[in-house]
């Protein structure tokens, strides 16, 4: 993988994995317990741009194949087949798109304001908080296709499911409270492998929006003129693609569509 700075950056290998679960242990554990027993591996200094366009060409590919299906919430539901739009597989918001890779783009805000505490693209590719191999973001996440509505969420370890229906605003401030210890928000980047990793998986699509499954990524902010904002993802069935836009940072309008997820990321 070739990121933002034009350096190399190998797939992890098996032995760095086991290093890094090793060296975390205790959180592995605690977490694991909380539901998080699925690998993630999210090449993070890749250019956002270059994920977006994989994630243009497997649709592609899988609209060709006639391998494209609705997002099942079990193995045993019937496949349902999805359309793809002919001429744009992913819309990309204008202003997302200017800011992409940029310094403006935020990552790992403590909180939506000018006083954000958090870090530049290129800032993160080289901490080793986030990226445990380097270039690559190594996490746990939970095995849930479609995130629990409100009322819906499990608790596992003294740890309550995120639930759909909050704005991105309460949603950082839950994971800052102590049964979320250890957890970030996922950013474009992760909702991107994801949404690669279950279509190649499964030949489904992810997040939703008519399942009430689009998704805030809560791992990056941006300022701009008018607003605080938040990237968000969701598949939208309707129009058969990809949107990747923004929204406000407290924004309660969508909520009900709209949910969060987060991933344990594995550091040094």
């Amino acid at each position: 993988m070739i990121g933002i700075n034009g350096k190399e950056y190998p797939v992890p290998t098996h032995e760095q994995l086991q290093e890094v679960f090793a060296r975390n242990k205790e959180l592995v554990d605690r977490k694991m317990q909380q539901g998080f027993t699925q690998l993630q591996l999210t090449p993070i200094a890749m250019p956002a741009s270059r994920l977006i366009g994989l994630m243009r060409s497997a649709i592609v590919r899988h609209a060709a194949e006639g391998l494209i299906y609705q997002t099942r919430r079990s193995p045993s539901d019937p496949l349902v087949p999805v359309r793809v739009n002919a001429e744009k597989q992913v819309w990309l918001w204008d202003t997302l798109e200017q800011a992409l890779d940029g310094d403006d783009l935020v990552y790992f805000p403590q909180e939506y304001s000018s006083n954000h505490r958090g870090q530049t693209k290129l800032e993160v590719v080289n901490s080793r908080r986030i990226c445990a191999v380097p270039g690559w973001s190594v996490g746990l996440v939970e095995n849930l296709t479609i995130m629990p509505e409100q009322g819906q969420g499990r608790t596992l370890g003294g740890r309550r499911q995120l639930e759909t229906g909050w704005s991105p605003r309460e949603y950082l401030q839950i994971l800052q409270t102590e049964a979320y210890e250890g957890e970030t928000g996922q950013t474009l980047e992760d909702f991107i492998t994801d949404f690669l990793t279950h279509l190649e998986t499964t030949n489904e699509v992810s997040n939703d929006v008519n399942d009430h499954n689009a998704l805030w990524c809560l791992g990056q902010y941006l300022r701009i003129s008018y607003a605080e904002v938040v990237p968000t993802g969701r598949w939208v069935r309707d129009v058969g693609r990809v949107r990747l836009d923004m929204h406000r940072t407290g924004n309660k309008v969508c909520t009900k569509n709209w949910g969060a997820s987060s991933t344990v990321r594995l550091g040094t």
